[in-house]
């Protein structure tokens, strides 16, 4: 295990429908022969109805008794509207047979982007617990394992920490106002082993488990794996920026958590070395906040895009950090971190991008096409 995560305390998608089954397109064809068939009798009786009208025409014509002739005639008409009825039915029963066997045999098309999540009993296995239910977007990793993603509206916020927070780092001044001006899409949970796998077709991770998070990666795994996830969607999934982050952590809330200014709360909301165990735990057993995002307390701590270095004094717009620097940045806390301070959302962590730990992972998020 290399250098690992400093925390500073001084200056430092549609759904497409595909063609039916067999058994759908013979029961379509039967219809149409059906139909075919009843048009044919129907006529028949039809011309039977006639037959019989013009032979109760002469028999009345004989006999000079309207009586017989109008018994005949009445039986034709009967016999043509019954054929028509029978048919009809027919027809309705086909139909009703067509859309039941519909329903059950033509599949919902695979496409890379989603808008819902694959049902469970498709997967190989479930990438994660059934308490993740909410994602507004769904990418198709392959052999059955999906990544849930949450839409992010555009806002402000006040990125960092106030000069009178408490636990606050030099780092995390100034506070300065961020505009986050674009819609952006985040991971519902960290990346996990089984969506790791999925991608890079293997599992560096010292906390062996499907649904826990992947750990032990460094930054250029993580960007690794963001660029080949977007070949295989044709989606731009990507590290969120450091602001993105924070906006997306924070929820609409300008606490030191998101949960507001107390840390008692926080195992409900995180895995850290109060209740971890020593270890991480399968993503999204804890609470989300206001946004549906589960895990951006503790658990592990996640690579962001930008290189470390001071806040801006003044209001930025989307910022993206420096163009250059030594070290990433890192933010959320972890399993094995014992100061509630590391999870606040203005905390803020970095690291070699070469280093890996078996306290680091990460999240991805997604430009809108």
């Amino acid at each position: 295990m290399t250098t690992g995560p400093v925390v500073s305390t001084g200056p430092s998608p549609g759904v497409a429908g595909v063609p039916g089954t067999a058994k759908t397109s013979g029961l379509a064809i039967a219809s149409l022969v059906a139909g075919i068939l009843g048009l044919c009798t129907a006529g028949l009786g039809g011309m039977a109805g006639l037959v019989l009208g013009i032979v109760a025409l002469k028999k009345i014509g004989r006999s000079g008794g309207a009586l017989r002739g109008r018994g005949l005639a009445i039986a034709g008409l009967i016999v043509s509207v019954c054929t028509v009825l029978v048919w009809m039915l027919a027809a309705v029963v086909v139909g009703v047979l067509l859309l039941g066997s519909s329903g059950k045999d033509v599949e919902i098309g695979r496409s890379p982007v989603k808008t819902a999540a694959a049902p469970a009993a498709e997967q190989l296995e479930p990438v994660v617990p059934t308490t993740v239910a909410h994602a507004d977007l769904t990418l198709d990793l392959g052999g059955g394992t999906t990544m849930g993603m949450v839409l992010i509206r555009p806002g402000k916020f006040m990125m960092g920490s106030p000069d009178s927070g408490q636990a606050r780092i030099n780092f995390e001044v100034p506070q300065h106002e961020v505009t986050i001006s674009k819609p952006f899409y985040m991971g519902v949970t960290e990346v996990t082993q089984a969506q790791y796998q999925a991608v890079m077709g293997k599992n560096p991770s010292h906390f062996k488990g499907p649904t826990h998070p992947v750990d032990n990666v460094s930054w250029d795994d993580a960007a690794e794996f963001c660029k080949k996830l977007s070949e295989k969607t044709r989606q731009a999934v990507r590290l969120p920026t450091e602001a993105e982050w924070e906006y997306a952590c924070r929820a609409g809330t300008q606490t030191a958590f998101s949960f507001g200014e107390a840390p008692s709360a926080l195992g409900d909301y995180a895995w850290w070395d109060g209740n971890s165990a020593k270890t991480t735990h399968p993503v999204g057993q804890k609470k989300p906040n206001s946004w549906g995002l589960y895990d951006m307390h503790g658990n592990l701590w996640e690579w962001c895009a930008d290189w470390y270095a001071e806040y801006p004094a003044g209001p930025a717009t989307d910022p993206s950090g420096p163009a250059t620097g030594d070290r990433r940045v890192l933010r959320g806390g972890a399993w094995d971190l014992n100061v509630t301070g590391g999870f606040r959302c203005a905390c803020r962590g970095n690291g070699v991008p070469s280093s890996r730990g078996n306290y680091v992972g990460f999240r991805c998020a997604m430009t809108l096409p």
